[in-house]
C-alpha cells in the first residue's frame, strides 16, 4: 500500500531547471570591490581627520576640538575595521590553502 500526495497548488511538481548564474547586479559587490571600498573609506576618514586637525591648529573658528576628536575616532575605527578585514581574509586564504583535496 503506497500513498501518493496530491500536488500542492502554486508549487511546481518538478524542480526548476538549473540556469546560468544570476546577473552581476543581483549578486552584490565582489570581494575586491568590498576591499577597495573599505580601504578607500579608511583613507578618506584619515584625510578628513588630518584636515580637521590642521584647521583647528590654524585657529579656524568653525572647527571645534570635539569635531577634531570625532573625525580622529572615525579614522581610527575605520582603520581598525580595514585591518581586521584584511587579517580575516588572509587567515581564510591560509586555511583554504591547507585544506587537502
Amino acid at each position: 500500500m503506497s500513498f501518493v500526495l496530491p500536488p500542492v497548488q502554486g508549487i511546481a511538481a518538478t524542480p526548476p531547471a538549473i540556469t546560468e548564474a544570476a546577473p552581476r547586479a543581483e549578486q552584490g559587490p565582489s570581494a575586491g570591490e568590498t576591499f577597495a571600498q573599505v580601504f578607500s573609506d579608511a583613507r578618506d576618514y584619515q584625510a578628513a581627520a588630518s584636515n580637521a586637525a590642521e584647521r583647528f591648529a590654524a585657529g579656524d573658528p568653525s572647527v571645534g576640538i570635539h569635531e577634531v576628536m570625532i573625525a580622529s575616532e572615525k579614522a581610527s575605527v575605520s582603520l581598525r575595521y580595514a585591518t581586521t578585514l584584511k587579517n580575516k581574509a588572509i587567515e581564510a586564504y591560509h586555511e583554504l590553502m591547507q585544506t587537502q583535496v
